[in-house]
């Protein structure tokens, strides 16, 4: 009967302490499962299903030629057309992603001709996709100080 009653308590307690620990989820969410840009760059959610991850400018100083790098990502069932638009008074580059495709900035050679802003500023700039509005969106300048950003603007 004592064995019984043990148990029932050990149950009880494991079950109190299950019930207290998952209640912890309720108050907080659980970052782990938020979307954000895991980089120095930034991301930008331009439609449903349409995203720049990790967007960035590198440059050696203001004024100097920028190579853009991050990624457009389109989870969509159709191609999708972004345009970029880095800098104040800067023309947009469109930038063409198939459905379900991935169009990588820096592999696709796009550039900004002059940054107008020095490393370490952010440049106002405009993101955005046909049948959508456009996004205003700070993108970060870096230079070549922190690896592997030194590779990248060395291959210019």
């Amino acid at each position: 009967m004592a064995r019984t009653i043990r148990r029932s308590a050990i149950a009880a307690t494991a079950l109190g302490a299950a019930l207290a620990l998952a209640g912890c989820s309720v108050a907080n969410p659980i970052t782990t499962q938020m979307e954000y840009a895991p980089s120095d760059g930034v991301r930008v959610e331009v439609t449903d299903g349409v995203v720049v991850e990790n967007l960035m400018v590198l440059t050696e100083s203001e004024g100097a030629e920028g190579r853009v790098v991050g990624a457009v990502v389109n989870r969509s069932g159709e191609p999708a057309v972004v345009t970029l638009s880095l800098g104040e008074g800067a023309s947009a580059v469109p930038v063409r992603v198939p459905a379900g495709g991935t169009a990588d900035l820096l592999a696709d050679g796009v550039t900004v001709p002059s940054v107008g802003v020095p490393p370490g500023a952010m440049l106002p700039s405009t993101v955005g996709a046909e049948g959508a509005g456009q996004v205003s969106v700070d993108v970060p300048v870096l230079d070549g100080t922190i690896p592997p950003y030194d590779e990248v603007l060395d291959q210019a």
